[in-house]
């Protein structure tokens, strides 16, 4: 047997197998296996640099996020030292903060590990002053 009848005859056998297994009912895809593993075997180093994106990537999401909460703290806390000191408001600033509170107390429920010990007293002055506000329609115009 020469080499060209090898190729064409046994070749063409296992073509026509795979493909058999390939569009059977069968559960058996070799030509996806096949597609698979060598994609993986060319895409590896592309494959590893991309799981090290999604963990860097994670990384960063995490830091914005309590970045993030860090800020709504600092707004809360100047917005309840200007109530302190006689400032008044509008409705819109009195709901932003309203919305930075709750962000802030999702935050903090959603990781236990973060420092929470220095809003929660301006929050209850500041829904305290919101409601008495809210009542009397005593927001500044």
């Amino acid at each position: 047997m020469t080499l060209k009848e090898i190729l064409f005859g046994g070749g063409s056998a296992l073509f026509v197998l795979l493909t058999l297994l390939q569009l059977a009912p069968i559960k058996i895809n070799p030509w996806s296996a096949i597609a698979k593993a060598f994609g993986r075997a060319i895409n590896s180093e592309v494959l590893e640099k991309v799981g090290k994106l999604e963990s860097e990537l994670q990384c960063v999401r995490s830091g914005m996020a309590e970045e993030k909460a860090v800020n709504c703290r600092a707004r809360i806390l100047r917005f309840g030292d200007e109530c302190l000191h006689g400032e008044r408001h509008t409705k819109d600033h009195f709901d932003q903060t309203l919305r930075d509170i709750a962000a802030y107390e999702r935050y903090c429920e959603d990781h236990p590990e973060f420092e929470n010990n220095v809003t929660e007293l301006t929050s209850d002055r500041i829904k305290t002053i919101y409601r008495r506000c809210l009542d009397s329609n005593d927001f500044l115009q």
